[in-house]
């Protein structure tokens, strides 16, 4: 571990982001555990960013009440959903040194932000949690199907496991902002340029209350989107499929042509091979197809420039002391 330079963070504020939606029996709960863990660190200020996605279950209500008893607590909200770029937008908006960014829901334990400032006092450019998944995760089969897949598809370490929940540094954050993606993934970006990076592992809690607001739709989408994000050696793939595949089928060709110029009248060669090796071919055509597709798609959507979000109402920010500060 790199030894902590106490003169600079003294000097330093940590930032806890927040995302939620329809959460509105966890935000008081979870603002409250962790400003009472952050009273553990007075050697630096703090702010709490919850950045709410367009809830209608009265989050939003409760937001306002916590953020009027507590100037420290920041509010954005958000006027749609955006559930792919609420949280990377929120993180950029983090005005803190370290940047913490963990969900509403108690599923990432509040401890873990303790273990995360420690190792970022100690030099740790990125802090990730890696989770244990428990023994009620209905799909954890399917995640590791697609790690394991994602690993022997991608040229670096996937990292299994982390969310994006994670400790993340002024310095990496701006190196993410600079790329000017919109659809960037945070997970590449650790894998690709975090260092030093500090893994955490942590077994997955139960939810507090609510329920997962990550249905069956949403998980597919996520998956093929971080699929794609990390499978860079994908096309290499495709073409090397594309060629073994023509060249078994040249193969299995010229042995029916053989077979059938020794003994033409005897030797049938029916339909089968011929619907066996269509199906074959045209399943594997349609999956290199949809992966282009979406590449494509990536493409699109980075070339439009849209914004990560449209917010409707910020709480909390310019406040006196910061106007002091920045002045």
């Amino acid at each position: 571990a790199v030894p902590a330079n106490t003169e600079v963070h003294s000097m330093s504020k940590i930032s806890i982001v927040i995302p939620c939606r329809n959460e509105v029996l966890n935000v008081e709960p979870i603002s409250e555990a962790v400003t009472k863990l952050l009273e553990n660190y007075t050697q630096y200020t703090y702010e709490i960013l919850f950045i709410d996605n367009c809830s209608n279950d009265g989050t939003q209500d409760r937001l306002r009440i916590i953020a009027k008893k507590d100037k420290r607590i920041k509010v954005i909200l958000n006027g749609k959903n955006f559930p792919n770029t609420s949280a990377l937008h929120a993180l950029y908006e983090a005005s803190g040194d370290c940047v913490i960014m963990i969900p509403a829901d108690f599923q990432v334990p509040v401890s873990l932000v303790g273990d995360m400032i420690d190792a970022w006092e100690n030099g740790a450019m990125v802090v990730a949690p890696i989770k244990q998944n428990s023994k009620s995760d209905k799909i954890r089969v399917l995640r590791k199907i697609y790690y394991w897949m994602s690993s022997k598809l991608s040229e670096q370490d996937t990292l299994p496991g982390f969310t994006g929940a994670a400790m993340y540094t002024r310095q990496f954050l701006d190196i993410c902002k600079a790329t000017g993606d919109p659809l960037i993934s945070i997970q590449d970006m650790v894998i690709r340029y975090a260092d030093p990076i500090v893994k955490l592992h942590y077994l997955e809690q139960p939810r507090r209350s609510g329920k997962s607001k990550s249905g069956a739709g949403y998980l597919i989408d996520t998956a093929i989107n971080r699929f794609i994000g990390v499978s860079n050696v994908l096309p290499k793939y495709a073409v090397t499929t594309g060629l073994g595949m023509g060249l078994i089928s040249l193969i299995i060709a010229l042995y029916y042509l053989v077979r059938k110029l020794i003994d033409w009248y005897n030797f049938p060669v029916g339909i089968a091979p011929i619907l066996i090796g269509m199906f074959l071919l045209g399943s594997i055509q349609l999956i290199f197809i949809g992966t282009l597709s979406a590449y494509i798609l990536m493409i699109n959507e980075r070339q439009m420039k849209k914004p990560l979000v449209i917010e409707r109402e910020r709480i909390n920010f310019d406040t006196e002391d910061e106007k002091e500060e920045n002045k």
